[in-house]
This record gives structure tokens, C-alpha cells and sequence, in this order.
């Protein structure tokens, strides 16, 4: 079951409508309406399989693993390797507008036919499939939060204190050029780890151990 899949069960204008972005169209002719519903729907679907996928984890680590799978690189990815870029007409084409027209064909799709919707969300968005290692870099994971919105976090040393053969480092994150967060280290490295890891916590994402849970749940 593939995003494809959802594509051809559309019937006109509605098809149409769900390929267009708000940049060519009128508002109301365009997808930001089904963007909106199929953001909802992917989000909430995703939870109830992370949720199931983690019995052991509280809320903030739920969140952060959602949040990885719903990405929207990999969004766009995945609208990439199903051709589904080369169907969308927008005035450009970047990775916010493919992640959004594959959300806007979910939420199309879901109007149509719910089930299949959730079958495809269960088939592509595999929380077994997370590598937790990728998502111990606070670095990374930071700067891939952030592009997804045009944005890159940049960093700065604001303090160095103590003796010269252990010295405390503490530096900020920004993002747009506001200040997000700060954190402490004895290098600059690991300073600059801990104010990514503070950025993410203030959104909500935090680092989860992977526990491999067969998950069951009805549409």
C-alpha cells in the first residue's frame, strides 16, 4: 500500500485539488484544507502505533519518536520515491511542499476511505523501523527538526569558566536568530550537545531506548 495507492482512489475535482499547492490556486481550490486534515489524521494514527510499539515509555519519549516518523524529509521522501513530486503543481518544489501534498492526499484519501488510509499510514510509518542510534544525536536530530521548517540551528560559545585543565564550557542554540536554549559541557562539543538536547526538549522530543514490541491495533 503506497501514497499511489490512495492517489487512485480520488475522484475528480477532489484528486486535483489534493495535488495543487496554495501557491498556484486559489485557497479553497488548493490542498492547504486537506493538508490541514491529513496532518491530523497521520499524527494521530502514528501515535496509536507508537504507542502500542512502546508500552514502557511516558509522553515526552512517545513524542519524540512520533515526531521521527512523521517528519517531513521523510514525507518528502516518500513522495519522492513514489512519484507523487512530479503530480503536484506549485510555483516550486521543495521538500515542505512534497511533505505537505502527501499529507493532503491522506486527508483526501481519508474522506474516501478510511481504512485503506489506515492500512497505508501502518505500512509505511513502521515504528519498529526506528533506529534509536540515529536519534541519540542531539546535533542531528536537532538540525533535521529544524529543516523541515527552512530554518538551521546555529551555535555559540557564551562562556568558558574554571581551572585551565578543566574548563566549563556553555554555549547557546538559535534558530532564526532567536536564542532557543543553552547548555553546559567541559568541551565545546558536548556544550553544544546539551543546549541541542535542551532545544529539543522544549519542543517536546526526548531520547528513547528501543524495545521491540509487536504491535496490534484495529482500524
Amino acid at each position: 500500500m503506497t501514497i499511489k495507492d490512495l492517489i487512485t482512489i480520488l475522484p475528480e475535482p477532489l484528486r486535483q485539488r489534493s495535488l495543487t499547492h496554495p501557491s498556484v490556486a486559489d485557497p479553497y481550490e488548493s490542498n492547504g484544507r486537506l493538508e490541514f486534515l491529513g496532518d491530523s489524521i497521520l499524527n494521530t494514527r502514528v501515535a496509536e502505533l507508537v504507542f502500542h510499539s512502546y508500552p514502557e515509555l511516558l509522553e515526552g519519549d512517545l513524542t519524540r519518536i512520533r515526531a521521527h516518523l512523521v517528519r517531513k524529509t521523510f514525507l518528502a521522501a516518500v513522495g519522492r520515491d513514489e512519484g507523487v513530486e512530479e503530480l503536484i503543481e506549485s510555483s516550486i518544489i521543495n521538500d515542505s511542499v512534497i511533505a505537505d501534498t502527501v499529507e493532503a492526499i491522506i486527508g483526501a484519501a481519508y474522506l474516501i476511505d478510511r481504512d485503506l488510509v489506515f492500512r497505508t499510514i501502518d505500512h509505511i510509518f513502521n515504528p519498529s523501523e526506528v533506529d534509536t542510534d540515529e536519534l541519540r544525536d542531539w546535533k542531528t536530530l536537532l538540525q533535521e527538526t529544524l529543516q523541515a521548517d527552512g530554518l538551521r540551528p546555529t551555535y555559540r560559545v557564551l562562556s568558558k569558566q574554571g581551572p585551565a585543565h578543566r574548563p566549563s564550557f556553555t554555549s547557546t542554540v538559535s534558530a532564526d536568530g532567536r536564542e532557543v536554549a543553552t547548555g553546559e559541557g567541559y568541551s565545546i562539543k558536548e556544550s553544544e550537545q546539551s543546549a541541542a538536547r535542551a532545544a529539543l526538549e522544549i519542543l517536546g522530543i526526548r531520547p528513547v531506548p528501543r524495545s521491540p514490541v509487536e504491535v496490534h491495533i484495529g482500524a
